[in-house]
C-alpha cells in the first residue's frame, strides 16, 4: 500500500512538474524613450525603477515600444539573463526607437524574426503611409520554448497614435500577416495600439483574437501619462489565440517607487501555459 501511495505521490509530482515547464509570462511595457523634455522622469532619474520592471520578469518575454538602443544596451547590462531581438525604425538599424523584444536566454530561443513598416511598402525601413506622423513598425518572432519545446508566435506593435487612416490599414496589414501568410501555431499579438477597447479596430482584432484583460474596462487603465491611478485609457492589450494557449492570469503592475513610475504606461502581463496536443 505504501508502494503504492508513493508511486502515486511521485507520479503527481512529475504531473506538476510538467504542467509548470509549459507556463510562461509575457509582458507588454512603453517603457518611453529616453528624453531630458520628461524632467523629473528623464531616464537617468527613473531608470533603476524600469530595471526593477525587467529584473521582476526577467523569466518570461518582455515586448518593449519605443525602447532607444542606449536604454537596451542598459537593460542588458543590468538584467544579465536577458538577450533581445530589435530594428529601429528609422533607416539605420540602431538609429532610433524600436519594439525591443527581450527573452530569458535560459527559457526561449529565437528561431526566426521579422521587422516591417505600417506603409504601402511595409519592408522599406522608415516608410511611411496612411497619415503615419511618424515611421511606426511591427516586430515578429517566432520561439521555441526549450522546457517544452513549444513554439510560439509573437507580434509586438506600436499604431500610430493620431491617424484613424493609419491604424485601421495598420490593423489589416497585422492580421493579413498573422492569420493569412503563416503556418497555424500559438499566437499572441500584443504592444501599444493608441486606441481604447470600443475603438472599431481594437473590435476587429477581437474578432480573431482574445483579449487577455477581462476586468471592468473602467479598471483597465494602462497610459496614466505619469499621473498613475487606475482611471485612466486603456491603449496597451496582449490578446492571443485561444488554439493552443491557455491563459492562466493577467496582471497590470502598478508599482511605483516614492510616488514615482517607471513609465507613462503601466507594464501589463499576462501568463499562460501551452495547451497538450
Amino acid at each position: 500500500m505504501r508502494a503504492v501511495v508513493l508511486f502515486g505521490t511521485l507520479l503527481y509530482f512529475l504531473l506538476m512538474g510538467q504542467s509548470l515547464a509549459q507556463d510562461f509570462q509575457v509582458v507588454s511595457f512603453n517603457i518611453r524613450y529616453g528624453t531630458p523634455g520628461d524632467g523629473e522622469n528623464k531616464w537617468k532619474s527613473r531608470r533603476d525603477r524600469v530595471m526593477s520592471i525587467f529584473k521582476k520578469y526577467k523569466d518570461g518575454i518582455i515586448a518593449t515600444q519605443e525602447a532607444l538602443p542606449l536604454q537596451i544596451d542598459e537593460i542588458l547590462d543590468e538584467v544579465s539573463q536577458l538577450d533581445v531581438v530589435y530594428r529601429s525604425r528609422t533607416i539605420d538599424e540602431k538609429g532610433g526607437e524600436s519594439n525591443a523584444i527581450f527573452y530569458n536566454k535560459k527559457t526561449w530561443r529565437v528561431i526566426e524574426s521579422e521587422t516591417f513598416w505600417f506603409s504601402d511598402t511595409p519592408s522599406e525601413p522608415a516608410s511611411k503611409s496612411w497619415g503615419n506622423t511618424l515611421p511606426r513598425i511591427a516586430t515578429l518572432v517566432v520561439m521555441e520554448h526549450k522546457p517544452s519545446g513549444k513554439k510560439l508566435r509573437l507580434l509586438n506593435a506600436h499604431l500610430d497614435h493620431r491617424s484613424d487612416n493609419s491604424r485601421e490599414r495598420s490593423t489589416e496589414l497585422l492580421l493579413r500577416k498573422l492569420m493569412t501568410e503563416v503556418a497555424e501555431m500559438p499566437t499572441i499579438l500584443l504592444g501599444d495600439f493608441n486606441e481604447e477597447p470600443e475603438g472599431e479596430n481594437i473590435l476587429r482584432l477581437k474578432e480573431y483574437f482574445t483579449d487577455a484583460y477581462s476586468g471592468s474596462e473602467l479598471e483597465g487603465c494602462t497610459y496614466h501619462n505619469w499621473n498613475g491611478g487606475s482611471h485612466c485609457p486603456r491603449i496597451d492589450y496582449i490578446f492571443y489565440l485561444k488554439s493552443g494557449l491557455r491563459l492562466k492570469g493577467f496582471v497590470i503592475d502598478r508599482w511605483k517607487n516614492k510616488f514615482f513610475y517607471p513609465s507613462d504606461h503601466y507594464p501589463i502581463v499576462a501568463s499562460f501555459a501551452f495547451e497538450q496536443p
